[in-house]
């Protein structure tokens, strides 16, 4: 691809709150925040080097996330010195 590749949502809008495509690695990043889970329907768009278009789809499925329910409050707070090894076990 010698175009700049482009992400973006089958409905046109961009996708990059979803997926960003790292040129130097040439690699596809993909984090999200949002609540909204289900697959989502991405395409990446760019251009060859006698500009014909170039496109793939890419189904990215999301996940609902969710912390543990620990029975008591986790300790969150710790002193260690210099070379001191503590080994906590999750509630």
């Amino acid at each position: 691809m010698t175009g700049t590749p482009g992400i973006i949502y089958q409905d046109g809008t961009d996708a990059s709150n979803l997926a960003v495509f790292n040129r130097q690695q040439n690699t596809i990043d993909i984090q999200t925040d949002a609540d909204d889970v289900g697959i989502k329907k991405t395409i990446i768009r760019s251009c060859d080097n006698l500009n014909r278009l170039l496109e793939m789809n890419l189904y990215i499925e999301v996940l609902a996330n969710t912390y543990p329910d620990f029975i008591s409050e986790p300790e969150t707070s710790f002193v260690l010195g210099v070379n001191e090894v503590y080994q906590y076990t999750l509630p």
